[in-house]
């Protein structure tokens, strides 16, 4: 996966001169290089330059706009750093299992688009989930047994991404067929770990794309959820990322765990960022179900005109299921509720824990009965449309290599076994009207409460130390995920003993993603939650 190429570095201390950097997966940086904040000599100072952060730590789609897409700087010159920052960084973390081999030449490309035709996301780096196609680069979904060939084609939330002139860093990981949402490793690109903390999880099973986008190793990452694995992992690492309405985002060309559950979505570290991605993502046929213009929301009083439902119940303890919440997560959830009133919201307790949790719960173990039919017709649904390049052409076949974690053997086995189709199977059925039950119990809900939107942690702990899950620890994503709403997560806070972040996310009704948007980007402003781990500055 290592791919060498050479790069040219002008260094801080002496502009004029050029540092000579060999960039492999796992090369040693010249300090004075990596320290560099100039990337040219004309961008070193320069009277009425645009403001930008050479160094990508902590950058926005904004920084490039305002740089690169105007020609200041190079596309080339931009994704050298990144470079420089993922052959420091990755190694340690675990993020990136496929680099971009012809990343300078694509940056080249684009440096040769005339301004004027320049996208919206010019010159923009992304990374991108190793379930979700781009052409040229391996789609192994984590697993070791589908590894060996490249895809042929993108997936369409790529393609729509490079439409406007973004640019592929590499594949992230994820764990072995998306299965494990308390982590990410896989038979494929190994453990990945939290860059708050690297004894700790990131939750999967998105978790490989959350590493890299809040370690600085791209502005936007491409993730998906089948049951909290965009916002799982968003809350562990301090990251934005939206789980859209179920359907609202294609899901052509990308490797299934559900297809009636699965949403792909974006990880971003601002609200601003996660909104511009999601205009482009989004299924233009279906505006007409809810708003989709995302960045006119953006507003710093947006919260003034919203009630924000809250359930005091997510942080009390329970014996079934066993809830054991944190102090240090319940300190921060009083906190941002305090911050969101004092930034125009109306905050209103409801008691949606003890009125809605039969029909979630009915919800989920539906879907969970259901997802075996589901994998095995879209998993070789897959192979067959869209891999002719893989030797394995069906399920059985990776089955018989035995290349993938051991954890995953009983459940893709009892998938193979699976005789129903989706349109024959009483649990998938049984699946689809729990969903539709469960989604208009919740918009019920809200609408006898009065509340625009419900917020709550995203779990009732901090992320623990990695394959060592804590008794009591609980994820808030079953109001979401099988449900079909749309939600939101974004930080918090820091956890001050392990001193990883904890999500908050927020829930809307049906196709209202601009309004979770709204509320986001008011909170973000008023309260700035974000802080970069400490490691990659």
């Amino acid at each position: 996966m290592a791919q060498l190429s050479l790069s040219f570095r002008r260094s801080v201390s002496n502009p004029g001169s050029v540092c000579l950097v060999e960039n492999t997966r796992r090369s040693t940086l010249s300090t004075l290089c990596l320290l560099s904040v100039c990337v040219s000599v004309s961008g070193c100072g320069a009277i009425g330059a645009p403001e930008f952060p050479w160094k990508p730590e902590e950058a926005t789609i904004q920084n490039v706009r305002s740089a690169v897409k105007t020609g200041f700087i190079s596309c080339r010159d931009m994704v050298s750093r990144y470079q420089l920052l993922h052959d420091s960084l990755d190694p340690s973390l675990h993020a990136v299992v496929t680099w971009n081999d012809r990343l300078m030449t694509d940056a080249d490309r684009l440096d040769k688009v005339p301004q004027g035709q320049r996208g919206s996301f010019h010159c923009v780096p992304i990374v991108v989930k190793d379930n979700i196609n781009v052409a040229g680069m391996p789609t192994t979904g984590g697993v070791q047994a589908l590894a060996g060939s490249v895809t042929p084609t993108h997936a369409e939330v790529v393609q729509r991404l490079l439409t406007a002139g973004a640019i592929i860093l590499g594949k992230t990981n994820m764990p072995d067929f998306a299965l494990d949402g308390t982590g990410t490793k896989s038979s494929y690109g190994g453990q990945t770990v939290n860059p708050y903390n690297r004894s700790l999880t990131v939750y999967g099973s998105s978790g490989g794309t959350a590493a890299a986008i809040t370690a600085s190793l791209g502005i936007v990452g491409l993730g998906s959820d089948t049951y909290g694995s965009l916002v799982q992992p968003a809350s562990a690492t301090g990251l934005v990322a939206i789980r859209p309405t179920q359907g609202l985002v294609p899901t052509l060309g990308i490797l299934p765990l559900m297809t009636l559950q699965d949403a792909p979505g974006p990880m971003t570290r601002t609200v601003e960022d996660a909104a511009a991605t999601l205009e482009l993502l989004v299924d233009k046929s279906l505006v007409g179900k809810g708003p989709q213009s995302y960045t006119s929301v953006l507003k710093d009083n947006g919260l003034t005109s919203l009630t924000i439902g809250f359930d005091p119940a997510v942080l009390q303890p329970l014996p079934m299921p066993p809830l054991v919440p944190s102090a240090e997560v319940s300190d921060l959830f009083y906190r941002s509720l305090s911050d969101i009133g004092q930034a125009g919201a109306k905050t209103k307790q409801v008691a949606a824990l003890t009125t809605l949790f039969g029909t979630l719960q009915a919800v989920t173990d539906a879907s969970f009965q259901c997802m075996p039919v589901d994998f095995k017709q879209g998993f070789n649904s897959y192979l067959a449309t869209t891999r002719p390049d893989l030797a394995v052409k069906n399920l059985a076949d990776v089955i018989t290599t035995g290349n993938f974690l051991d954890y995953v053997k009983g459940f893709i086995t009892d998938s193979q076994k699976q005789t129903d189709t989706l349109a024959t199977s009483t649990a998938c059925k049984n699946y689809l009207a729990a969903k539709i039950t469960a989604q208009a119990a919740i918009v019920a809900f809200m609408d006898k409460e009065g509340i625009d939107l419900m917020v709550y942690p995203a779990a009732n702990q901090p992320a623990f130390p990695i394959g060592n899950p804590p008794l009591g620890w609980f994820g808030f994503q079953m109001l979401s995920s099988p449900t079909g709403l749309p939600s939101l997560s974004m930080p918090m806070g820091i956890a001050p003993k392990s001193g990883v972040p904890v999500g908050l996310i927020f829930l809307a009704r049906p196709y209202q993603e601009a309004k979770l948007v709204q509320a986001a980007y008011a909170y973000q402003q008023h309260s700035r939650p974000r802080s970069a781990p400490p490691s990659t500055l």
